[in-house]
């Protein structure tokens, strides 16, 4: 019997002896099936697919918020997450996750008997007999008849696998595989039931609750098109190494299942073996897996909605799910943490790195893809957990005080919004002149011919106010360039982001110059075309210009003009005196939702409401740019589509308009569903919008509960006040929001 259904027969013994109806768990509303789904239909993408799209790129792991290990099914090495739901087999279950590509580390799988080889042990699955929860995974194995049980804690996973036929049990570990493939590996049995061992810089302690027999290498076809080329399979009879082969654990018979317990540590084999110690050596299955939904449980009740539907709650909660997946916990249980320390520039060389062990005093993250998870969840994060925003700050000018630098992960510099934005929200725990001093690195060091810096091509655009575009003829989507206009148009953003926080500090120079820097979004505007658009160095338009051709790399990163135009949320206002009047602005509005897609294929570009692009990430605010006419009745519409229409589509109902990218997407769903959307992250304030529930408690900051109430059945906005004093304007402060100020939204 599953767990779900013995919740479920619990609640019902309760009824039926006439006790009080059992509150709600909110883990039992969240399905981390959705986002794992893909779609096909052009109907829903916007064009006749070429290849699996991206419409979410999420897993089913078992994981805990924030965890190191994210024990995940692997159906396709390569892949996002490692989980794709058309694909029926599963070719192993690997520690860590993820959700762009990368990790999959140390991958076991369990057999039973003798029909496989070390090309072929993959086993087919049904989603009939697949279960998953918050903290928990359950999957029967066709072709061994196992019953696969998995949990974690945070540097922890524990597998239990019910062996229903036969008893001949082997454990595959399959370290030649990872999300990038895997170049080198050991394993080394250290005890009667444990293994020991590190699969390129992740170190693992394993341990299983049968006495080993033996440990096989079973050989692979080194022709096979997933095995990386270098290397040979090697080994002894007790340390085995390696990156072709696989070992195989061999058990004594028993009826018990088979559990295995996995520590992880980036540090060192002791520190695995260390975090197992703490984190799970004398727990069971049923005791971890509890805790794992508690600890979900706590998190999920940050935000009670009351009202809505079933299936809005369960998007809800499975998107605010999401939100505490990323960053990963790399810290261990005794603080320690593995770094690459950059030496000096060698003469005539580059700089080097060496393999450090320190341990900062606080629990160190991943820095996280601000590109795309600045817009939202980094938002939500600031309001629901500023202790592990803070300790993600912490971490990042760890990294900075490393490189000089802040992170930058895909493109932009929201690093700083996203510091900017937690200082003025009350997130203070670190250092923030630190802090500030990277901001400005990234800000003024003049990259290009050699200078190394956080933003290429950053000397053109301390020069020139904009950064060129190279003259290239002929370009095509996959041509790549300098992404001049996206560039500039980002830099505007993140000087302005510098600028709010060189205010709060005090330096009125730096907040001049930077509030300047800001404006330098009209340097790429075109007024004869009415669009953001590329310009060369002598400062002369890109010429053609198509403003439907969308690009990766040339004159804007993963979008065209219609996409690009509109992402000035500092000063939406100037945005709006670039054109002749407002109503020719509200005239290039409509036709932003209206003229169609063009039927371009092109990975993280999907599904669309005319150029609109729900599926990426710099569209997100422009549904709102109609408050700035005074109509938000024109945005509601559109908010309501989307909510409504863009959010669990296909066939399954699973599917993802596109990459969630660490939360982001899902994030978007979450704001919106409350009626708040942080318009420009940087700012401490919220457009608001009619929510999809009648009622909102969240609990903010310090614990603070801010209730949202929405009055009436209509779909537009009447009025709107914060504790009980009407809002001026469209926009709430979250100082307002701190103090427990009611936010009332009057519908008609």
């Amino acid at each position: 019997m599953n767990r779900f259904c013995r919740f479920l027969i619990a609640g019902f013994m309760l009824l039926a002896f006439g006790c009080a109806q059992p509150e709600i768990h909110l883990t039992s509303y969240v399905n981390p099936l959705i986002g794992t789904t893909v779609l096909t239909d052009s109907a829903d993408l916007g064009y006749n697919p070429p290849w699996r799209t991206w419409n979410g790129l999420l897993g089913p792991a078992a994981t805990v918020p924030f965890g190191m290990v994210q024990v995940i099914p692997v159906t396709t090495y390569g892949s996002g997450s490692g989980y794709e739901y058309e694909v029926n087999t599963i070719k192993a279950i690997a520690q860590t996750s993820g959700t762009q590509w990368g990790r999959l580390n140390i991958p076991i799988m369990p057999l039973e008997g003798n029909d496989f080889t070390a090309d072929d042990f993959a086993s087919s699955f049904s989603h009939s007999n697949e279960e998953a929860h918050p903290g928990y995974y359950q999957v029967l194995l066709e072709r061994y008849n196992i019953n696969a049980e998995l949990t974690a804690t945070p540097r922890c996973a524990y597998h239990k696998y019910t062996y229903l036929g036969g008893k001949d049990k082997k454990l595959a570990f399959d370290l030649v595989h990872a999300g990038g493939g895997s170049s080198s590996w050991e394993i080394d049995q250290a005890g009667e039931n444990v293994v020991t061992g590190k699969q390129g810089g992740l170190h693992f302690y394993a341990v299983v609750s049968e006495k080993i027999k033996s440990i096989d290498i079973y050989e692979r076809n080194p022709n096979q098109p997933d095995i990386p080329p270098s290397g040979q399979g090697a080994g002894g009879q007790r340390k085995l190494t390696g990156n072709i082969d696989i070992p195989i654990l061999s058990f004594e018979n028993s009826d018990s299942p088979l559990e295995v317990k996995i520590g992880i540590s980036s540090v060192s084999a002791e520190n695995a073996k260390l975090n197992y110690e703490k984190e799970i050596a004398d727990k069971n299955f049923d005791e971890v897996y509890k805790a794992a939904d508690e600890s979900w449980e706590k998190l999920l009740n940050k935000i009670r909605v009351t009202g809505g539907t079933d299936k809005q709650k369960e998007m809800f909660y499975s998107c605010l799910y999401r939100q505490f997946w990323e960053s990963n916990v790399t810290s261990d249980v005794n603080g320690e943490l593995a770094v690459w320390e950059r030496k000096r520039r060698t003469p005539g060389g580059s700089p080097a790195s060496a393999r450090k062990v320190i341990k900062p005093g606080f629990e160190t993250y991943t820095s996280p893809n601000f590109w795309d998870t600045y817009r939202t969840k980094l938002v939500l994060l600031n309001m629901l957990l500023p202790d592990v925003s803070s300790d993600i700050i912490k971490s990042i000018i760890l990294s900075g005080e490393n490189s000089g630098f802040l992170p930058t992960s895909f493109h932009g510099d929201f690093a700083s919004t996203f510091i900017t934005g937690s200082y003025l929200r009350g997130v203070r725990d670190y250092d923030v002149q630190k802090a500030y001093q990277l901001m400005l690195n990234n800000a003024n060091t003049p990259t290009g011919d050699g200078v190394r810096g956080a933003r290429p091509h950053n000397a053109k655009y301390l020069e020139l106010g904009f950064v060129p575009e190279e003259n290239i003829q002929n370009p095509v989507t996959e041509t790549v360039s300098t992404a001049g206009t996206t560039k500039t148009l980002e830099s505007a953003y993140s000087d302005y982001s510098i600028a709010l926080l060189a205010k709060e500090l005090g330096d009125t120079d730096t907040y001049k110059t930077m509030m300047g820097r800001s404006k330098n979004y009209k340097n790429v505007f075109d007024a004869q075309t009415g669009f953001m658009r590329g310009r060369l160095a002598d400062g002369t338009w890109v010429t053609p210009f198509d403003p439907l051709y969308p690009y990766y790399e040339f004159m804007y990163r993963e979008a065209n003009a219609w996409q690009s135009t509109f992402f000035v949320p500092h000063d939406t206002e100037g945005l709006i005196g670039l054109f002749k009047s407002p109503e020719e602005f509200e005239l290039k509005v409509d036709s932003l939702f209206s003229i169609p897609w063009g039927g371009y294929a092109i990975d993280n570009v999907s599904c669309f409401i005319g150029q609109f692009c729900m599926g990426n990430q710099p569209d997100f605010n422009y549904p709102y740019l109609y408050y700035f006419l005074n109509k938000p009745e024109k945005s509601q519409a559109i908010l309501d589509k989307l909510l409504a229409d863009y959010f669990g589509m296909g066939p399954e109902g699973l599917a993802l308009p596109g990459m969630d990218d660490q939360g982001s997407l899902t994030g978007w769903y979450v704001f919106n569903a409350l009626g708040i959307f942080p318009y420009s992250p940087a700012d401490p304030e919220y457009i608001v919008s009619v929510p999809i529930f009648d009622k909102i408690e969240m609990e903010i900051g310090d614990g603070q509960i801010f209730t949202i109430v929405k009055q009436g059945n209509g779909k537009n906005i009447d009025k709107i006040t914060i504790g009980e004093e009407p809002l001026k304007g469209w926009f709430v402060d979250y100082d307002d929001m701190l103090k427990g100020k009611e936010l009332n939204i009057y519908t008609k």
